[in-house]
């Protein structure tokens, strides 16, 4: 090689300067091209944009969560247990005050002397009735009712937040999977016209057989990751769609869209803790699970107390052939020695212990969530900027090469090595940039409510 061909040469590596002709393609004598050269636009595949699409043009990571949250199963289960825990707590509301009670009596007497006879007792009555230890439990059970309820409601918020983590997570794979396939397919196209320029460079006798064979190994290999791309970008919009309910059409179009904020204060993971522990659902349940219990145990002391049962009324009818009527009071004295009571406040000290045992795996549980997505946001920050730069030297490692290819400073063998170095780095660019997108999105979940 001449001296000026390899200035220019080392000229153009140094700037990334990227130079094509038309005649390097036909294969043309290396002597005959290098007056020939003229700037033109780089192959596809070097000059696709570093960004990536963040969002679909159909359906917007907002649009996708909300559609998926209705069809979970286990937000469904999660709404029908509030459901019942209301109705629970409606009946516990309902069960203070009296009952009415109504009876009637007729029972054969004997008639009075001096003359006996047989007579009938009849009698009417209606009055109100009511227990003094329901009375003194009613206030507890409330209390346990309320709590459970509560507890129900918090557990249905976090079984949407864990539908829209879920869905966060599908939403980001199947971009990640459309922008794979289309980095691949271009791959593919940038193979098939290295592997026509070198078989144009062999029939012109510029370059040996071996170049077309490295040239068909690449075209092979790139079409096996193409086709492979392909299956895992029509999986992951299936995915998608059968989570959120939308067609699949809706997800044929990306836009650039823009990646979720996080305030700074949240990269902190002390701060973010805190934060999520006073906002969690699953925290706020645990904590409504603890009063809950508290509850019960308190009801359950009030069962040490007699029952006295207490009705009062109005009586009318005809005792012993005469007619009585008048007002009626009743009152009745209960007191167990079964020892069922005790056996009950140790269960429901037991019930106590165990929920604020979860309670504390609860708060447990929290950190390590809201400290690992912390962590890795912060991770996957760096990781994108620093993949986003070894994309970028990969690219010009692949400029570099395909200009000393066609100037004859360069093998087939080295330009099949910057085709794969530049295709992994420009897969792995797109990795760290949806892994940040989604490791943003899901920190937003993970704090709360």
């Amino acid at each position: 090689m001449s001296g000026p061909r390899k200035a220019v040469l080392a000229l153009c590596s140094a700037l990334g300067i990227s130079f094509f002709s038309p005649a390097l393609a036909d294969g043309a004598p290396a002597t005959a091209r290098l007056p020939a050269l003229a700037p033109s636009p780089a192959p596809l595949a070097l000059t696709a944009d570093l960004s990536a699409p963040l969002a679909f043009a159909g359906l917007t990571l907002q649009q996708a969560q909300q559609a998926a949250v209705p069809l979970s199963p286990e937000v469904l289960v999660a709404r029908a247990q509030v459901d019942a825990a209301s109705a629970a707590l409606t009946r516990a509301r309902a069960s203070f005050g009296p009952s009415v009670i109504a009876g009637y009596t007729r029972n054969p007497q004997a008639g009075s002397s001096p003359q006996p006879a047989s007579v009938e007792q009849k009698m009417f009555n209606v009055g109100l009735q009511t227990t003094l230890g329901n009375l003194a439990a009613y206030l507890p059970a409330l209390s346990q009712a309320d709590a459970a309820f509560r507890s129900a409601r918090f557990a249905e918020q976090s079984a949407e937040r864990s539908e829209r983590i879920k869905v966060t997570n599908l939403y980001f794979a199947a971009l990640n999977a459309r922008a794979t396939e289309q980095a691949r397919g271009e791959a593919l196209q940038l193979a098939h016209a290295q592997l026509q320029a070198a078989q144009k460079r062999f029939a012109a006798g510029d370059a040996p057989r071996i170049d077309v064979v490295r040239s068909e190994v690449t075209v092979a290999r790139a079409t096996a990751d193409y086709e492979t791309a392909k299956a895992a970008d029509a999986n992951a919009a299936e995915a998608l769609a059968l989570e959120t309910g939308v067609p699949v059409d809706a997800l044929q179009q990306t836009v650039a869209g823009t990646p979720p904020a996080v305030p700074p204060a949240l990269l902190a993971p002390n701060v973010a803790v805190q934060i999520a522990l006073t906002q969690r659902g699953d925290v706020q349940a645990a904590r409504d699970d603890v009063r809950a219990a508290a509850a019960g145990l308190r009801s359950a002391r009030v069962g040490l107390l007699p029952a006295v049962t207490v009705s009062a009324g109005y009586a009318h009818g005809i005792d012993t052939g005469q007619a009585v009527s008048g007002p009626m009071v009743n009152a009745s004295f209960e007191l167990p020695l079964n020892g069922a009571a005790s056996s009950q406040i140790s269960s429901a000290r037991a019930s106590v212990a165990e929920a604020q045992a979860r309670l504390r795996g609860a708060e447990r549980q929290v950190t390590l969530e809201v400290g690992s997505a912390v962590r890795n946001l912060n991770g996957a920050i760096l990781a994108t900027l620093a993949s986003t730069r070894a994309q970028a030297m990969a690219r010009e490692e692949l400029t570099a090469t395909e200009i000393g290819y066609r100037t004859g400073a360069s093998s087939s063998l080295e330009r099949a090595a910057a085709n794969a170095a530049y295709a992994d780095a420009r897969l792995a660019a797109l990795s760290a940039i949806y892994n940040e997108a989604t490791a943003r999105a899901i920190l937003a979940l993970e704090i709360g409510p």
